[in-house]
């Protein structure tokens, strides 16, 4: 059974989200609350957002059944795609609220992963080549002795690394400046790692005007200059 509505609805309510710690790190999920239901959101700009009520208008292109599976258990909820939302206040979530999304939920992204994964051919040829290939590149590294140092020493990148990094990482958004609007549709994974680094250069998301902007007195790397040639 599926549910579209015909057309976006312009609705008020309150978007719960929250924070969990999955195996591929933090991921976000919301509960809109409405007067027409409860809906459960899932949609790639909730990444942005921390944990909290949000109040609010919201615009609700798409509801529709959807069926999850988690561990050993599975079940059905009735999700909202939210086209556009204007955010009029924001709290911090509390535990009556926060008690709505108990029920275990799994990555968002896993469910991204597994629709665009291509099928691998099990067949005996391949699954011998790829044994093979495996046994041939597989490495045990070498655990050190109590009392020893690792061979393996954690390395802090360089400035130029760094600042290399986050140019490929903000894409055209680089040089950052004091406000940064991320692309809510960007691959999930990009939208976490983009929060994540934003948080470390001292950003803080404003969620009335969907855009992060800089703490102040919070200096931003300064790009290295282009060599001169004489």
């Amino acid at each position: 059974m599926t549910a579209t509505t015909q057309s976006p609805v312009i609705l008020p309510g309150k978007l719960v989200i929250k924070t969990i710690n999955g195996r591929n790190g933090a991921f976000n999920v919301g509960l809109l609350e409405t007067s027409i239901g409860s809906f459960s959101v899932k949609d790639r700009e909730l990444e942005q957002y921390s944990a909290g009520v949000y109040q609010g208008q919201f615009v609700i292109g798409r509801i529709f059944m959807h069926a999850w599976t988690y561990g050993a258990n599975s079940g059905t909820e009735i999700r909202a795609r939210l086209d556009a939302m204007t955010i009029e206040t924001n709290d911090s979530l509390n535990p009556g609220d926060e008690q709505k999304l108990v029920p275990p939920v799994h990555d968002p992204l896993d469910e991204e992963v597994g629709v665009t994964e291509q099928p691998v051919s099990t067949s005996p040829s391949t699954t011998s080549a790829v044994a093979e290939g495996n046994k041939a590149t597989s490495v045990t590294p070498a655990v050190p002795e109590r009392g020893k140092r690792s061979p393996y020493p954690f390395t802090v990148p360089t400035p130029a690394e760094q600042e290399s990094g986050d140019q490929a990482l903000f894409s055209e958004l680089w040089p950052l400046g004091d406000i940064v609007r991320l692309d809510a549709t960007a691959p999930r994974q990009v939208l976490r790692q983009q929060k994540a680094r934003l948080s470390q250069l001292g950003y803080g998301f404003n969620a009335q005007e969907q855009h992060f902007v800089k703490a102040d007195g919070v200096a931003l790397p300064e790009p290295e200059a282009e060599p001169v040639l004489h």
